[in-house]
């Protein structure tokens, strides 16, 4: 793999590669037990196997979607990533930030920043769920 020096910053973009690629065992491989993720309204989740399910489900209900990275930079413990949500849903695609927190091997948090229909994606991804 071209990220083969393990630091936090090349977790991040293993999981990002891992997702766009919907390996979801890689995912799960990265996902820390206690991982949390955080959606742009501020709602989380928190627990690998319960994120790995909305990350399966998001992308069965946005089967085009796809993060592109245009610039990861570490301060401190955390990751700051800008890019782009792209996919043909327009209420999902946009210019996006996030955050992560990482170690050498496992995701330990991600949070999005992106703009919105300013609903929780992990509100409507879980009602799916059910």
């Amino acid at each position: 793999m071209f990220w083969s020096k393990k630091t936090p910053k090349n977790t991040v973009k293993r999981f990002i590669d891992a997702l766009n690629k919907r390996d979801f065992a890689r995912v799960e491989e990265l996902l820390a037990d206690d991982f949390r993720l955080i959606d742009n309204t501020g709602r989380s989740l928190q627990g690998r196997d319960q994120c790995l399910e909305l990350l399966v489900r998001l992308a069965e209900l946005i089967p085009d979607y796809e993060l592109t990275a245009t610039s990861i930079v570490q301060r401190g413990e955390d990751i700051l990533i800008s890019g782009s949500s792209q996919t043909t849903d327009r209420l999902m695609g946009s210019a996006s930030q996030w955050r992560a927190r990482a170690s050498k091997e496992k995701m330990l948090e991600w949070q999005s920043y992106a703009r919105g229909s300013g609903a929780s994606l992990i509100a409507q991804v879980a009602k799916s769920l059910q």
